[in-house]
């Protein structure tokens, strides 16, 4: 369910993406090799369907290659002390391509010529994404934690 509440807005829709996982997991239970973790085989079948779900449902918008967000390796200070609840909100804000990119490279490890080729776009357009997904959150995190110290009184 983690999973696929990160690939997803809202948890009913995490929810249909883990039923259409699960029938496609019971459907192809005779393709799947001893000899690898079913674990690692699921989570692949789960990532595949969020992928599918999007292409099927959310019309997935791609962003111009032209201007790609300069990343700063040092910018992450402060949001170590962040809730996985918290991250986890954040990324389900990011609209469904940014999501999708976002969750590809950043948590799951694909290279963004991998990304490119399953989501049909360019690898610009993947480092696109992913730059101002990044972006996004970082900016959604630093104004949420402005507004945890005046509630809080620091």
């Amino acid at each position: 369910m983690s999973v696929a509440l990160r690939y997803s807005s809202a948890k009913t829709e995490a929810e249909d993406i883990i039923n259409e996982s699960f029938f496609k997991v019971f459907s192809k239970l005779d393709q799947y090799d001893e000899n690898y973790d079913f674990k690692s085989w699921f989570r692949t079948i789960l990532v595949n369907t969020s992928i599918d779900y999007h292409r099927k449902y959310k019309k997935l918008k791609t962003y111009s290659t032209e201007e790609v967000i300069n990343e700063d390796v040092d910018s992450n200070q402060g949001f170590d002390n962040l809730l996985y609840e918290d991250i986890l909100k954040g990324i389900q804000l990011l609209s469904p391509t940014y999501r999708l990119v976002f969750n590809l490279y950043a948590i799951d490890g694909f290279k963004h010529q991998e990304i490119a080729e399953q989501l049909n776009i360019s690898v610009g357009t993947s480092r696109s994404n992913y730059a101002r997904a990044r972006k996004f959150l970082q900016d959604h995190f630093a104004k949420h934690n402005e507004i945890k110290k005046v509630s809080n009184g620091k």
